[in-house]
Parts: C-alpha cells; structure tokens; sequence
C-alpha cells in the first residue's frame, strides 16, 4: 500500500457564501399538472459546489441532481438549495447554519472534497442527518475506521483511479518514459501522485516535471517545449483542467508538438478541448456511445453532458429510485433516509457503478481511447492499492473550485 503525502494551501481569495434557501425544488415541480404528490415529502439540504474555474460547474451539477430525481417523481423529494465556499471552514458553517434553519431536514446531499466532507460529516452526525457526497475523486478519501466519521455515501470522478488506469495505458501504449506537465492547481492534488507512483510501479519514469502558472499567461508554459526537446520523452502526459486545458491545447497546437515523435495522453478534458490524446474517464463521451435514454434525457433537459451533470444525475437517480422504491414502507425521518441510503445501488449516465468496499468511493467502468479513436468501455479495473491517513486532503481549496 502506498501513503501518498499532503499538501496544503492557504487561499489568498476571500470567498462568499451565497444561501439559496427558499428556492426549493421538489419532484413535485416535474409532474404534469394533473398529478398530485403521492405521500409525504422528504427534504434534504442540496449544497452545490462554487467553481470560479469551471463555468457551469454549480448550475450542471444542480440540474443535473435534479433531473435524476425527477425519473422517481413518486419519492416526492424536496432540495433546499445552499451555495456553499470551497474553503472547508466556511463551507462547514455556513452549511451547519442553514441545516440549523431548517429542523424539517430528514438528510444532505452535495458536492464536497474530502476536506469539506470531513468538517460536514461533524454537523451532520451532530444532527443525526445521513450525508451523501459527490466529488471529483482527485483526492484519496479517508478509509472508514472506528476513529472517524464517513458520509453515509460517496461517489465521485473517480480521478486517482482514473489516474492509476492512465498510468497503466500510458506504460502499455506509448512508453516508459514520460514526461508530466500539469496545472498549478491540479499539482496539490492526489491524482498527479497516484499517476506518478503507478507510473512507476510498472517500471516508467518520470523524466521531467512542468508545472503551468496561469497567473502569468504569457509565460503559462514557458519552458515546456525546451523540456520535450531536451529528454524527448515517449509520451507527454498533461493533467489540466478548465480553460487551463483549452490554453493548453492551443499552445500545443501553435507550437506543433503534436508533430514530435511523442504522444500525448491526460485526463477527458484535452479531449473535450479538441486534442487528439490518449485518455481516460470514468464517464463515457456522448459521441463515443450508442445513444441511450440518458443522451434523451440530457438532450431534452438542454442539460450540457459535463462531469458535474453526469455526477448530480447519478446521485439524483439513485437517490430518487432508493426512495420511489420504499415510498409505501417507509416515512420520511432521518433515520429510515440513513437505511435506504445504506441500501442503494448506485445508477444513472455512468450505467450501473459499485460501491467500493472501503465504503470510500465509488468505482466501475472506465473509458479509453487513443489518438481519435472512440473511447472504449473496459470493466471495473483494480487500480493501484493507495491511500490516505491524513486529516487534511490536497488543497485546503476544493478540486476545481477556486
């Protein structure tokens, strides 16, 4: 088992939180006119991630929560909207107060790294409210002990598995010798070292480390080309992300290094910025699939097909199906919520996923693809054995969030 070391980052930004209390949504809204609510409402406090980084990230995971719940407009769910900081410590006040104001609340669910879910599973646990957390997956969550509460459930990106799949294609496909450009936030995180550490584990090498400055854009990856050329490695591995990712992508391009005798390989987001690369995800491309009734659902909801939206319709589906499928046993409290979320499959865009068995994560089916090809679905992948046993995960600033 491989430890894999913390960093911390003391954010300079202030960041606000921003309460959406008061404006609801129910499954109730998504029936047709004619059809009244069938039984009794169950309410849970929605905290949506900030994103200044990611355009959209809040509205697509929202959305996206909601459309899975309205496939079981029979589990008659009411969400009570927060807006909640990045930071862990704003974020865990300004979710306790709105869970303070609302005593109706039978659970929560959201979008939080593991930094964040560690400060909110205190509150919850305090209230005896169940917890249910989406995430990118770029930090390792804690491993469930007898020493420290867990979010009843959480699923994610599953970006360090990603990672560890993408070191293993990498070495396969193009090399043993790669080179890892990265962002400079992306450079805090779990997933770069569990890919640098599988990397290895299979006999690569790292040759040479770029890390891009996106405070100085001019200069954002200065350097870089001189590194190519210098260690002429097998295969450029870049993790970036948001508009950092498309930057790059036309750099890439400008400079013509995709005409150099190596290749380039990252996460969906060079591909989603038009790079021909080798990548991996943990959720398919809407033009690598046969159409499905997701794509439908997506395409009539005028919902982008994001990793955000993909995440919150996951989680609302199965949410909404766990509680559709229970709605005559069961009335609404905390403590049914606790037993159906313990019960749950875990279904939506992604097709069926798996629980893992640390009870930290999610896992399953992982798409690849190379150079253009439509990206193939192989099944659930025993990545590389890592984990965490630090209190504070990556950033002190969550994933994509700041």
């Amino acid at each position: 088992m491989t430890m894999i070391a913390r960093r911390r980052f003391i954010a300079s930004t202030g960041i606000t939180a921003t309460p959406l209390i008061g404006m609801g949504w129910s499954t109730s809204q998504a029936r047709e006119a004619d059809k009244p609510p069938n039984g009794s409402t169950w309410n849970l406090l929605a905290v949506a991630p900030q994103s200044r980084k990611i355009v959209g990230m809040k509205s697509d995971y929202r959305r996206g929560l909601e459309l899975g719940l309205s496939q079981h407009a029979s589990s008659d769910v009411r969400l009570h909207w927060v807006d909640a900081p990045a930071i862990p410590r704003m974020a865990e006040r300004e979710i306790a107060r709105q869970m303070d104001l609302l005593p109706e609340l039978h659970g929560v669910v959201g979008w939080m790294s593991p930094a964040v879910a560690e400060k909110v599973v205190a509150q919850t646990r305090a209230r005896d409210l169940p917890l249910w957390v989406s995430d990118t997956g770029a930090d390792l969550a804690l491993e469930h002990n007898g020493h420290r509460a867990q979010p009843d459930r959480r699923h994610s990106l599953e970006l360090c598995q990603c990672a560890s799949v993408l070191a293993r294609e990498v070495w396969t496909r193009l090399g043993p010798r790669a080179v890892l450009a990265e962002g400079w936030m992306e450079s805090g995180y779990d997933f770069v070292h569990v890919f640098e550490q599988a990397y290895r584990a299979l006999g690569g090498q790292v040759v040479a480390r770029h890390v891009g400055n996106p405070a100085t854009p001019t200069l954002e990856f200065d350097g870089l080309k001189r590194v190519l050329f210098e260690h002429r490695p097998d295969a450029v591995v870049a993790l970036y992300s948001g508009p950092q990712a498309s930057r790059f992508v036309q750099w890439w391009s400008a400079q013509a290094l995709s005409l150099g005798p190596w290749s380039l390989a990252g996460l969906p987001w060079l591909e989603e910025a038009g790079a021909d690369s080798l990548a991996v995800s943990s959720w398919p491309y809407p033009d690598a699939m046969a159409p499905t009734v997701w794509n439908e659902r997506f395409s009539k909801a005028l919902l982008p097909w994001s990793a955000a939206a993909v995440l919150g319709a996951e989680a609302g589906n199965s949410i909404g199906a766990s509680l559709a499928g229970n709605a005559l046993l069961m009335r609404p409290s905390k403590a049914s919520l606790r037993t159906l979320w313990s019960q749950a499959s875990l279904t939506g865009p992604r097709g069926s996923r798996s629980w893992a068995a640390s009870g930290a994560d999610s896992h399953g089916t992982m798409w690849t693809g190379a150079e253009g090809e439509a990206m193939a679905a192989h099944g659930a992948t025993d990545a590389f054995n890592f984990s965490s046993q630090s209190s504070s995960s990556g950033w002190l600033t969550g994933y994509l969030q700041t």
